[in-house]
């Protein structure tokens, strides 16, 4: 029989093609109970293929993938990393008396280099692949998180603000034996933003040196704010495409951030109990992201060392976070206390979500999908489906019913490569 030219050409390009090696996967991680972070019930028996950092499929039952890694889950749970929404890298207030590690360009660049590494390895080990670090030295935490982008530094991928967009005057965390090391501190960690023309040109350089999501400090009382130059800050950093948080204390100058557009919170407002929900009810109905940040003040007070103020401030707080999501804000795992070791960071955000009523798989979600999407407004992070960044962990357990099964890591994979095993 003859056989057309162009039949000919297709018959040799389909022997060709069943020639040809099949090219296997990077990573598949086989009989898993897989928790996808996207709301989904759990499913039993998947198959997770990870190509070129991403994942390329999930499979339920048996798989023809083959790849050059394969982990064998045992059944065991995998979920997406966990995402931590509020964690200082440049201070150590868990430490008594606190410690600012920093005072100088030198001594920053000494804590990068001997001290970064080890710290955020150990968040690595602890199942938290991303992490993002608001109000940090500048320049100094832009170069940290290019040395984690680039592999140079082993850790959780680096969503960074640099320093705090706020009024002159306001200084943040910033203490030293000297004139010299505060005044370095307020020169690194702070923008002005006391007119709108220098809180737009403020903005334009955070932006400029590349910062994710821009924190704002407000004033603590609605008669000082200056709502001009803070309703600039917010529009120019909407013009530019960034997400723009509130590291705020009064409950009274919500309805003002609200009508000026901000995208959701660091901190709830610990100053001013809002008893009849006239202030945060619509930050809640918003959907507003909101991390539940009362780590420290339990800490505080169980060791003794809080007074009556600060007390009042924590019940405050945790009132107002009550509030914000019993009228619908979003909840983020947030561990904030910076210094805190890794191995304390999951347990005690765990327990401060459990203790306000929160169930097992919101706070799960809290961890993944929630932070990637509400505030870091990344849309490939937090599940486990095609096409998504490969950042995911095994863990002994089903933290659906047992969260100490977070605590219970055993593979961690980031950017579709096998970043820890201790299996």
């Amino acid at each position: 029989m003859k056989i057309r030219p162009g039949l000919a050409m297709a018959v040799s390009a389909l022997a060709v093609m069943l020639s040809a090696p099949v090219q296997a996967a990077d990573i598949i991680v086989t009989n898993a109970t897989l928790f996808d972070g996207t709301g989904s019930d759990p499913v039993k028996n998947a198959n997770i293929i990870i190509e070129d950092g991403r994942i390329k499929g999930v499979e339920i039952g048996d798989t023809s993938e083959t790849a050059t890694l394969v982990i064998d889950a045992g059944g065991k749970t995998v979920m997406p990393g966990l995402i931590n929404a509020h964690f200082h890298l440049f201070f150590d207030f868990y430490s008594s008396p606190p410690v600012n590690p920093a005072t100088s360009d030198e001594t920053a660049e000494a804590y990068i280099r001997d001290v970064m590494p080890g710290r955020l390895q150990s968040h690595l080990e602890q199942g938290i692949t991303s992490l993002f670090s608001p109000i940090d030295y500048a320049p100094h935490i832009f170069n940290l998180r290019d040395q984690v982008a680039s592999g140079e530094i082993s850790g959780p991928r680096l969503f960074i603000s640099g320093p705090i967009l706020m009024h002159s005057g306001n200084h943040y965390a910033c203490s030293g034996d000297t004139d010299a090391a505060k005044a370095w501190c307020n020169e690194r960690i702070s923008l002005p933003i006391d007119t709108p023309d220098q809180a737009r040109a403020s903005v334009q350089k955070l932006v400029s040196d590349g910062a994710d999501v821009l924190v704002f400090d407000a004033v603590s009382n609605q008669e000082t704010l200056q709502k001009d130059a803070f309703s600039a800050m917010i529009d120019e950093a909407h013009r530019l495409g960034k997400r723009i948080v509130s590291h705020n204390l009064d409950a009274r100058d919500v309805p003002f951030m609200l009508e000026a557009g901000i995208d959701g919170f660091i901190h709830a407002p610990s100053l001013f109990r809002d008893t009849d929900g006239t202030l945060l009810t619509e930050a809640g109905k918003r959907g507003l992201p909101l991390p539940a940040t009362l780590g420290f003040y339990q800490r505080y007070i169980a060791e003794g060392h809080a007074n009556s103020a600060d007390i009042e401030e924590y019940e405050t707080q945790k009132h107002n976070i009550e509030l914000m999501y019993a009228a619908g804000a979003t909840p983020l795992f947030a561990s904030d206390m910076p210094g805190l070791p890794a191995p304390e960071v999951v347990p005690t955000v765990t327990g401060v979500m459990s203790g306000l009523g929160l169930d097992n798989k919101t706070i799960l979600l809290s961890a993944t999908r929630n932070v990637a999407r509400n505030l870091l407004g990344r849309d490939d992070l937090g599940t486990i489906e095609p096409g998504q960044i490969a950042d995911l962990i095994l863990v002994d357990g089903d933290p659906l019913t047992d969260l100490a099964a977070l605590t219970r890591v055993e593979v961690v994979i980031k950017d579709g490569s096998l970043a820890v095993d201790k299996r």
